[in-house]
């Protein structure tokens, strides 16, 4: 058995290794019914597909949701128990749940396309952790003020008749009830798996902050068995980001970005592998593959701490410089640590302590921080059931920081919605001129669209999940030229500067096998050729309708102060006469250019995001689309809107 997702031995580079790798296959303990016996095979096949390109063939029962901006738990759970395939859409924006959403069966697939993130309704506010700062217990001398100065271990006591062992978690919920008037906070939590033969991919799960208070995990596997999780964001789980517990069995966890904000106020405790020393039904059980994850900062401990299972950590990236412990293995546990990267601002890198049984720690492990001792292995080598190939640590980094998380790109899965990340992104729909919200107004002018005098935008489409729109030329003309030219152009204001990274498009043919295009970036330091000459693919396309270019740019552009503009010449469309030329197009969508805006002034770069307008459209003050005014300050445009209305929600 070879495993198509982990086979190259020579590779040094992002490119070399993200090239290679098939994403869209399951590997690991999820494939697998043994800890031992390679013959004891698996197919996970979730509710049948593996990524969203496969969404319209596939003939069993399926439904793709969007946000409505209220609470979501519901719609999701329902919409789960009756679907073998379930598409979540966050093109209307984010998906908000009151709690914890389970499953009633098994055999599911869940796929996030345009950004999709799920959202725990209840989050910790800086009202909140002030509260908890100062916070005393005075049943004890001397008082103690500040709850991350109380014990983790004893003192406690009893709120609402529930007996409540620590110190710090009994002052936390104590405070935090006084505040609100209940606990329902405690059940923040997105997703509790149970079942076998589940996927999970492309979703971006948002927690409410960590803090001590007893409550759920962001998402929980609790005897869930066979699952793969690929390319998720967790991040500000309550109690952990994913925990796997209570006799939970041979899953996967590849590709995926575990992280903390300033969102979060204590309990950075990131992946738990079985809960208790005591919990014996775990015993040969808890197997379990990380491959390709990245322990961003933020994360304290727990990366993961394990009790009983094999575990597998292939290839994963650490770089939590303050975590207090990352890799710790525990009762009964066995642990093969292979290709690992630790970046050279992590210094508690591995421990093992409670009585693991074997850890076999390979020589292609590095830690870059060299005041660091390298872990030695001990008890018998410690083996996996499954074929695979350790990847270069050294390239590890760069394909973890590129590839992880939810980045599947369009019609392989879904697509992030990129301007979340600073970026400037057209998203072709019946306007194609961006529209600046008035989060971003203090930097931009202007964002248009203008076409040649040869062009003409004759209709809008979407095909595989990208919105699209058709260029059609009113003259043949064969070669390049002025009057040919679609121009992407943004306009910063007096004080700030614009600096290009990179720049991404799709293009397409429609009845047409002719086609080609010319793209180059203008801003004050001239005009560089991006793509000269390229004629998109009509059948067979890489992105399965639209070829797909993209290229970084951050070495030859400049930071601009006034105009710059993306130029897409389209020429050589060709028609068998002047009568066909309605029958002759070109399509462009998701036009997206990466960079930053720096106030010339401070100093300081700030993200961006300028999109299609919407009907109703919410912006949270970093100028990030949201699918609804969530507490506190936030922009709603409508409609017609030119400035947008500026609301405080207490």
């Amino acid at each position: 058995m070879r495993l198509p997702v982990i086979f190259l031995l020579l590779a040094s580079s992002l490119s070399a290794i993200a090239d290679n790798y098939d994403l869209n296959k399951p590997f690991g303990f999820c494939t697998v019914s043994s800890r031992t016996d390679a013959s004891s095979t698996y197919a996970v096949t979730g509710g049948g597909i593996y990524d969203y390109s496969q969404y319209e063939a596939f003939n069993g029962t399926k439904i793709i949701l969007k946000s409505n901006g209220q609470d979501m738990k519901g719609t999701i759970q329902n919409a789960i128990k009756q679907n073998d395939v379930v598409i979540l859409d966050g093109s209307d924006g984010e998906f908000i749940v009151s709690e914890n959403i389970g499953f009633e069966r098994g055999n599911k697939t869940i796929l996030g396309i345009n950004n999709a993130r799920i959202c725990t309704q209840w989050y910790l506010t800086d009202e909140d952790k002030t509260l908890l700062d100062n916070a005393t217990d005075d049943r004890y001398t001397p008082v103690v003020t500040g709850v991350k100065n109380m014990s983790t271990s004893d003192k406690g006591g009893v709120l609402n008749s529930q007996t409540i062992k620590e110190q710090a978690e009994y002052i936390t919920r104590k405070t935090l009830y006084e505040k609100y008037g209940n606990e329902n906070y405690r059940k923040a939590g997105i997703f509790s798996l149970n079942k076998e033969n589940v996927i999970i991919r492309n979703i971006t799960f948002i927690g409410p902050g960590a803090v001590d208070v007893g409550g759920n995990d962001l998402v929980s596997a609790s005897g869930a068995k066979h699952c793969w999780i690929d390319h998720c964001v967790f991040q500000d789980g309550m109690d952990g980001n994913f925990d796997i517990t209570n006799e939970s069995d041979f899953n996967t966890v590849s590709w995926c970005i575990f992280r903390y904000t300033d969102r979060s106020y204590v309990h950075q405790n990131t992946n738990l592998v079985g809960s208790s020393d005591s919990s014996t039904g775990d015993a040969g059980k808890l197997n379990t593959t990380y491959a390709f994850n990245w322990w961003a900062p933020g994360c304290n401990q727990r990366m993961p701490m394990a009790r009983f299972g094999k575990i597998h950590m292939l290839n994963n990236y650490y770089s939590c410089g303050s975590a207090s412990l990352c890799m710790n293995p525990r009762k009964s546990s066995e642990f093969l640590i292979e290709g690992n990267y630790f970046a050279s601002n992590v210094k508690n890198c591995y421990k093992a302590n409670d009585n693991p049984v074997a850890v076999t720690w390979a020589d292609d492990n590095v830690i870059a921080n060299t005041s660091v001792t390298k872990p030695t292995s001990f008890g018998t080598t410690v083996t996996v059931p499954y074929t695979y190939t350790v990847a270069p640590a050294n390239a590890v980094s760069d394909a973890v920081q590129n590839d992880a998380g939810a980045t599947l790109p369009w019609g392989d899965g879904g697509g992030e919605e990129t301007g979340t990340k600073g970026s400037i992104y057209w998203a072709m729909s019946n306007n194609t001129n961006a529209v600046v919200s008035d989060a971003v107004a203090a930097d931009f002018e202007s964002t248009t669209v203008t076409n040649g005098g040869n062009l003409v935008l004759r209709t809008n489409g979407t095909y595989n999940n990208i919105r699209f729109s058709l260029y059609q030329a009113q003259s043949i003309q064969t070669e390049a030229a002025d009057d040919n030219v679609v121009n992407f152009s943004l306009t910063t204001k007096s004080g700030y500067k614009f600096k290009a990274s990179s720049v991404e498009l799709y293009a397409c043919k429609v009845a047409t096998n002719n086609g080609t295009i010319d793209v180059a970036w203008k801003d004050a330091g001239g005009t560089t050729s991006l793509w000269q000459a390229v004629s998109p693919n009509r059948n067979n396309a890489e992105k399965g309708y639209f070829s797909y270019y993209t290229k970084d740019i951050s070495a030859s552009s400049t930071a601009t102060e006034g105009t710059c503009s993306l130029i897409i010449n389209i020429y050589n469309v060709g028609a068998m006469s002047e009568s066909q030329l309605q029958k002759k197009d070109l399509g462009l969508a998701q036009i997206l250019i990466k960079g930053t805006v720096t106030d010339s002034t401070t100093g300081i770069s700030t993200p961006v995001t300028i999109s299609t307008s919407q009907d109703v459209t919410y912006y949270n003050i970093k100028g990030q689309r949201v699918a609804h005014p969530t507490r506190g300050l936030y922009i709603v445009r409508a409609a017609g809107d030119t400035k947008g209305k500026k609301v405080f929600i207490k």
